[in-house]
């Protein structure tokens, strides 16, 4: 069984803003990768290499035709346990160190902590990094990124590895490292496949190629094959020739060169390699070097995409290949005769039905474990996005911010007369819903599109992650820092009430529930900006979600306003805005806890119940979205 099977795969691209045009990018491509060999897919640039493997990893969708790996169809993420993939120019997260983004890929495939610590340092050794571990990714240079990216690659111990120009940036020193990393790992049965328009690396690894031109299959085979299709010219490298000796030889040679006392002559294909060298070895001189002159990948491969007027040019190459024969079917189980003993029949049925049991525990025993594992996948998700941000200076800035505001209106409530303590609630608490707002825009917009503006998405996807995994994972993990930094806001209130009051009793408490209720809304801000963001642009994100936040916060007054017109259009604009919109109103009790009134119960439940409710809407929109988009 091959380990790729790509049939007939096509990818069209559609370009144009009023009138959107097709363009080709893959046009019926047929390969077939088999278990344990080297395949270099080659090509210029545009050639389609990049849209092949982005389509084998499911970060972009065929038009047309079909792929299998290990005899499973690309839809089958689990797939992704067995593959290790590194992007063509991979870009990793700035403000993680080596060693640290290397932990959080052995999360994604759900390696334990042990195994994680084991891994990483063997790749770091083994890619030369292992004196860099602790230095952050964004001071990486080219090299060095490449170098972690073929660490990150073989983090899992893939059967089948996927490079994208795996030498791209690296020095000498570095590409033959790779060099010899490719081969070992085909040494220790491991299936490779890699594009490169690099063709030495090719020439020197590679057990067959396919050459791509503008999507179209130039040609495939064995490498020696292809090498072996001609012998373009014999090479003959002479000294001591004279120059009556040299007269007499040059006009058989296709090119003459002299170097110091040596001359080289390439005698064409056709020319009688025999009578050349014993005219040369009559005329005194002696044969330094006798070669054979190979048509070179490059040459094969300029001629190939050169002319577009080549006969019969799949002659010399493997032809596709042909459907699968479809599995034989198993005979059934021919009924009991008749005749057999009663005690046969009952052990049939209670093997059969020790069977069952056996089956449903396996059945139950493997759903527990894909549970677990996709809960780690999203908690690993949910703490990188909480460490990505806890690492954003622009986050301690807007906290220093709040609490300067809260020592601000500690200050204006000691200018004021009998309010003093309801001035410093209703500010502050009104701080801490600014400050987290700004928190859930700035970040919240960029939970998507920043991964897909710098491409870190294609390490994400090319594991054994769900896109809806994803999604949740960033959403939860945005929701982590929210809820840390508005704690450390909300200490910072307190410690300004326990100044003003020089004491705090259970009254004070009432304050949280504002707090919980600014935390919901800042659930459903983090909702819409993420829905958004897998939509459009940063910039529109934030403008979108800010309008919404602004409108929901109005939205009682909008029914109100339309219950009291009577125009029948009008209301039933009104009652749709107020049940679609997201309700801001209902959340808006700062007020009311700066009074000293409690709130009730019942309006914390149905808060909390909306909010949940909603935020589940919109997760499940950006799901959605976010299936459906290729990068």
């Amino acid at each position: 069984m091959a380990v790729v099977d790509i049939r007939e795969l096509t990818k069209d691209y559609t370009f144009g803003f009023w009138r959107r045009r097709p363009q080709r990018a893959l046009d019926r491509l047929s390969l077939r990768v088999e278990t344990g060999e080297i395949f270099g897919l080659l090509g210029p640039n545009g050639a389609g290499k990049s849209t092949t493997l982005k389509i084998l990893l499911r970060l972009l969708f065929p038009t047309s035709g079909s792929a299998r790996i290990f005899g499973a169809p690309l839809d089958d993420v689990a797939l992704h346990s067995r593959i290790g993939y590194l992007p063509e120019n991979p870009h990793f997260y700035d403000h993680l160190t080596a060693e640290e983004f290397l932990q959080y890929v052995g999360g994604l495939f759900g390696l334990s902590a042990s195994e994680r610590r084991r891994r990483v340092g063997e790749l770091l050794d083994q890619v030369g990094l292992a004196p860099s571990r602790s230095t952050a990714v964004g001071k990486f240079s080219k090299g060095m990124i490449q170098r972690l990216g073929i660490a990150q690659a073989l983090m899992n111990d893939p059967e089948l590895v996927i490079f994208d120009e795996p030498m791209s940036g690296l020095d000498p020193l570095g590409r033959r490292e790779v060099r010899n990393l490719i081969l070992q790992l085909r040494a220790q049965g491991k299936t490779v496949f890699f594009s490169t328009h690099i063709l030495s690396d090719a020439e020197t690894l590679c057990d067959r190629v396919a050459i791509l031109n503008h999507g179209r299959l130039e040609g495939a085979g064995e490498l020696r094959e292809i090498l072996n299709v001609d012998v373009a010219a014999t090479e003959v490298v002479l000294e001591g020739l004279g120059a009556e000796g040299l007269a007499s030889l040059a006009p058989r040679a296709g090119s003459v060169v002299r170097t110091g006392d040596r001359i080289r002559f390439e005698i064409p294909g056709e020319g009688d390699v025999a009578e050349f060298l014993e005219t040369a070895l009559h005329r005194g001189a002696r044969i330094v070097a006798l070669n054979p002159v190979k048509v070179s990948l490059e040459d094969y491969f300029v001629r190939r995409i050169g002319d577009s007027n080549l006969e019969n040019r799949n002659s010399k190459f493997e032809a596709p290949n042909s459907e699968a024969a479809p599995a034989p079917e198993v005979a059934a189980s021919a009924p009991a005769s008749p005749d057999s003993p009663s005690g046969a029949v009952t052990e049939r049925r209670v093997s059969s039905f020790e069977f069952r049991i056996s089956n449903f525990e396996f059945q139950i025993s493997n759903l527990k474990s894909q549970i677990s594992n996709l809960a780690f996948r999203i908690a690993a998700i949910a703490l990188h996005t909480f460490k990505e941000s806890v690492r954003d200076k622009v986050l301690y800035n807007l906290i220093v911010f709040a609490l300067l505001l809260i020592g601000a209106s500690l200050l204006m409530g000691a200018i004021s007369v009998g309010v003093e303590q309801i001035i410093l609630v209703n500010l502050s608490l009104s701080a801490i819903s600014v400050v987290g707002l700004l928190m859930a825009l700035f970040i919240g917009i960029g939970l998507v599109s920043k991964e897909i503006e710098q491409r870190t998405i294609h390490n994400i996807l090319s594991k054994p992650v769900r896109r809806a995994e994803f999604i949740i994972g960033k959403y939860l993990g945005l929701l982590l820092t929210l809820a840390v930094n508005t704690a450390i806001m909300a200490v910072g209130f307190y410690a300004a009430l326990f100044y003003q009051k020089r004491s705090l009793d259970w009254g004070d408490l009432a304050a949280l529930q504002a707090v919980y209720m600014i935390l919901l809304q800042l659930a459903l801000v983090v909702g819409l900006a993420l829905l958004f963001s897998c939509i459009s642009t940063p910039v529109l994100s934030a403008v979108y979600t800010f309008a919404l936040y602004v409108i929901g916060n109005f939205l009682g007054d909008v029914r109100a306003f339309g219950e009291q017109s009577s125009a029948p259009g009008i209301r039933a604009v009104t009652r749709a805005l107020y049940y679609l919109l997201p309700n801001f109103s209902d959340f808006n009790v700062i007020s009311r806890v700066a009074h000293g009134n409690r709130l009730p119960q019942i309006l914390i439940a149905a808060n909390s119940l909306y909010a949940l409710l909603y935020a589940t809407v919109l997760i499940s929109g950006a799901v959605l979205i976010f299936e459906e988009k290729e990068f």
